[in-house]
């Protein structure tokens, strides 16, 4: 394909460069050609970036280290005159305070460092804010409950070799728009982006610069006491533990950072020109003298 597309380019490129010269490319004909070459060349370009874009392609996921503690929590908000509820980590089953979760991450993308690949010890933090009750159909358990903000940020849990920043920020992600699905009566529910979330990604070690579509989700289970909510309101008080996976189209791609004897060889050459600049710079003192 990658030939075929350079071949079509050339003849567009000679055609164009020698009209004015050679008479034969000023005909009818010659424009011809030269139109079909570009028209060509364009569909092949396009042939070869659509597939690219067709699938979302999953970067990362985790899984908690011990899959039975419940260090998720699901917080009633709700009140007199309002609706809502809040999502967030905790770092025991029995804290109601904000914590960490400790987690396996693995990232599924290309041109990984080494000390990146397999799975990585790193802790999570969520937070998630609604500010409504949930829906659903008057007669049937299913619930949908809309979540309007908020933050997941997996850390390593020591600095890798390689990387950006402080090469422990493995993902942040922020949102607005989010929704968790679940039926009444069910100890196993998701949260999960919609196609009204608007989604941000950073990291130290994956560039999000080409990326133009993005979602996550999670997938609870364990809950205790089970999910249930009253049409229009949230649910009662529960904790449960989850796992996640994060995509995004096309699949993000790895800084080029240099690896640390890399790094160690670029000081020792600049150092070493550094060296030779200012040696320059004295002989000319001293022929200038």
């Amino acid at each position: 394909m990658g030939n075929g597309l350079l071949r079509l380019y050339c003849i567009a490129t000679r055609i164009s460069y020698k009209r004015g010269r050679i008479v034969w490319f000023e005909s009818g004909w010659g424009v011809f050609m030269s139109r079909l070459a570009i028209i060509a060349a364009g569909a092949l370009l396009l042939g070869m970036v659509s597939p690219a874009l067709a699938d979302s392609s999953t970067f990362g996921q985790f899984t908690q280290k011990a899959s039975n503690q419940r260090l998720f929590r699901y917080l009633n908000k709700d009140t007199a005159t309002t609706k809502g509820a809040e999502i967030y980590t905790t770092s025991t089953a029995s804290s109601t305070a904000h914590g960490t979760i400790p987690i396996y991450y693995v990232m599924g993308v290309n041109s990984l460092p080494l000390d990146l690949l397999g799975q990585q010890d790193a802790h999570l933090s969520v937070d998630f804010i609604s500010t409504s009750g949930t829906t659903g159909p008057v007669v049937g358990n299913s619930r949908v409950q809309m979540f309007g903000s908020g933050t997941i940020t997996i850390t390593r849990d020591t600095a890798a070799l390689e990387g950006m920043g402080d090469r422990t920020n493995l993902l942040t992600l922020t949102f607005t728009n989010a929704e968790l699905d679940a039926s009444n009566n069910n100890g196993s529910f998701t949260f999960k982006s919609n196609d009204d979330s608007v989604i941000n990604y950073s990291s130290d070690f994956l560039d999000f610069a080409g990326v133009i579509s993005k979602d996550f989700s999670f997938s609870f289970s364990g809950a205790s006491p089970k999910f249930q909510a009253a049409l229009g309101s949230s649910s009662v008080n529960t904790r449960f533990s989850g796992t996640g996976t994060f995509a995004s189209d096309p699949a993000p791609l790895t800084f080029s950072v240099p690896e640390a004897s890399t790094w160690a060889m670029l000081v020792i050459g600049f150092s070493a020109v550094g060296a030779m600049m200012r040696t320059g710079r004295r002989s000319k003192d001293l022929f200038a003298a």
